[in-house]
């Protein structure tokens, strides 16, 4: 029996136990797996990324969202379906892995954090990383000079998800709307928000715009930065990933890897790196709770750089 099915095998047994609401049984595990127990532990971590716990846990949390955004199941319910003991630990846990309370998934409005099956076969690694995510698509346009406008923070990569939290609850949105008319994405589909990072001076400390791209002499409304983008030759790629911690931890890699392989290399004195969360690829299949793609967008050196 080979690896891939060895690891598929125990999926397929964790799956039906979620499902049937059974415990694990470590014991099962090492017959499907014809080894100790602790050692397939260590194994699944390695090819994973998650123990065993951690992995049916993740499970159980985004089966909960689905049951409680797609039916009246009560809160209470769901919790006793996947074996919490109380409703308090109930959604303690479900914050922690949604980011929202368990009451807050039933709007329909809402955003889950969605953990699907683990396919062993779909795996890669580069150099060593396992990555997660899948690059969809890579082309190159021209652009024009443009302005980046919107909320600025200087932050990390640990805090820039508290960043975007900020943007949604400030009236920055409220004054893009107002520019409107002077917006210059053609090259950029319909989006909730688009986060710029810049001025990198290492994992802790760059500047970051969530915003939108508007015209050179736009009148910038109160409150709000922006940022002088110059024209020239960017990529557009789209990276898809059961999640969007998934698609942030294997995006860079994923990138860097297809820019070289057609032969383009990144213009790293006018570098910048957009994230696009648009409408069609990432909002609307989170709220499918299918997987979710989001784009991406940075300057390429042309003959002339």
């Amino acid at each position: 029996m080979n690896s891939s099915k060895i690891f598929d095998d125990v999926i397929q047994y964790l799956e039906k136990n979620i499902f049937d609401g059974c415990e694990i049984d470590y014991n099962e595990i090492s017959k499907i797996t014809m080894s100790p127990a602790a050692l397939f532990q260590r194994i699944f971590i390695f090819i994973s990324g998650v123990s065993i716990a951690d992995y049916v846990r993740k499970r159980k949390l985004t089966l909960a969202g689905y049951d409680l955004k797609n039916s009246d199941i009560s809160v209470l319910d769901v919790a006793i379906k996947y074996g919490f003991h109380s409703h308090s630990a109930f959604s303690r846990a479900f914050k922690e892995h949604h980011g929202i309370t368990p009451s807050e998934a039933k709007i329909e409005t809402a955003k889950l954090n969605n953990y699907l099956p683990i396919n062993y076969l779909e795996m890669r690694f580069i150099g060593g990383k396992r990555i997660m995510a899948e690059m969809k698509k890579i082309i190159y346009k021209e652009v024009e000079e443009r302005l980046m406008v919107g909320m600025y923070r200087k932050t990390s990569f640990s805090k820039a998800g508290d960043v975007w939290q900020d943007f949604f609850k400030s009236n920055a949105t409220e004054k893009l709307d107002t520019l409107s008319d002077v917006k210059c994405c053609e090259d950029i589909d319909s989006n909730a928000g688009i986060g710029m990072m810049y001025n990198f001076k290492d994992m802790n400390n760059f500047e970051f715009i969530i915003g939108d791209f508007v015209g050179i002499g736009t009148q910038i409304p109160d409150g709000l930065f922006a940022k002088h983008v110059p024209a020239g030759l960017t990529a557009h790629i789209q990276i898809e990933g059961a999640n969007v911690t998934e698609i942030l931890d294997s995006a860079y890699l994923l990138i860097t890897e297809a820019i070289e392989k057609t032969g383009k290399e990144i213009d790293h004195d006018n570098f910048y790196w957009c994230e696009v969360y648009t409408n069609e690829r990432y909002c609307e299949p989170l709220n499918r709770g299918e997987k979710v793609i989001i784009d991406y967008v940075l300057p390429i050196k042309t003959n002339g750089n």
